[in-house]
């Protein structure tokens, strides 16, 4: 069995440790904060005090961090993956940066006869808890056999995408549809709340006509703010970190040239609520 070194212990690399110990695998650990290393050494995960130490010992391992330069920091610093990375080594690559840094990734890391798999995620917390998670994979199809093993420990569904940085592409395009969702209903929350609505009320209205979505189904607690899903249980998908997702969308799309008009709508709301202090994406 493959040893599993995790770099990143926020939201969803703490959680996922756990449930690669919890099935057997032999798992070291990494992070710039003490706590969550402590807390899964106590689960039996080696603690290693830095990226450089995981490689050593992993055969697999898994990023987590939040963007692309914490990432590239993660791989070619001082004491990064690269400076010991053997031959043979799956980096599997989960956070979102787009497609060009997973790309560079790939490419320096192959005169080392080591290997990428970009496999950002989604799902949020729970899903992370329960390893029910959703993994967009970009790679060679006989690395990503190699590592189907440990994916499907915290992973329900596993879609390939393709080759190398296709699994960015295909987490902006989610992203973007995401936010979009996400705007739109609070517009339409706040046109039905303004109009003299029960929000219980036009939530059942919307569910039943084709306005319905996973981000409707997913809300938890609508309210007078219709705080909920995005605040309180999914950290991942925080307006901070919407955000930067949108702001990886249009760079992809004037790069490709491919004209976003409503996601460009939603990158300024997210733009202007982390401007105003807003926690959540209210408009």
């Amino acid at each position: 069995m493959d040893t599993v070194g995790v770099v990143g212990l926020g939201a969803m690399g703490e959680p996922i440790s756990a449930l690669l110990l919890k099935a057997g695998y032999a798992v070291a650990v990494h992070d710039v904060r003490r706590e969550p290393v402590d807390r899964l050494a106590t689960l039996g995960a080696k603690p290693c005090g830095s990226a450089a130490d995981i490689a050593r010992h992993s055969d697999i391992i898994v990023s987590l961090v939040s963007d692309a330069p914490q990432t590239m920091e993660v791989v070619f610093g001082v004491s990064g993956l690269s400076t010991a990375m053997r031959a043979g080594t799956v980096l599997a690559i989960g956070s979102t940066l787009g497609p060009e840094p997973v790309r560079r990734i790939a490419d320096a890391i192959a005169a080392k006869h080591a290997h990428v798999i970009d496999m950002p995620i989604s799902g949020g917390l729970v899903a992370a808890r329960e390893g029910t998670l959703s993994i967009m994979a970009g790679g060679d199809d006989a690395v990503l056999d190699r590592a189907m093993p440990v994916l499907r420990v915290f992973a329900r569904e596993i879609t390939r995408t393709g080759g190398v940085g296709s699994g960015q592409v295909a987490k902006l395009a989610h992203q973007l549809v995401f936010a979009v969702n996400v705007m739109a209903l609070l517009e339409g929350l706040a046109l039905g709340a303004a109009g003299g609505l029960d929000p219980a009320v036009l939530r059942q209205v919307l569910a039943q006509g084709l306005a319905n979505s996973a981000v409707l189904q997913a809300w938890k607690d609508l309210g007078p703010r219709w705080k909920g899903m995005l605040e309180a249980t999914a950290p991942g998908a925080t307006l901070p970190n919407m955000r930067k997702d949108l702001h990886l969308v249009l760079e992809l799309a004037r790069e490709i040239a491919v004209p976003l008009f409503v996601g460009s709508q939603a990158s300024l709301v997210a733009d202007a609520g982390v401007a105003t202090g807003h926690d959540d994406p209210r408009l």
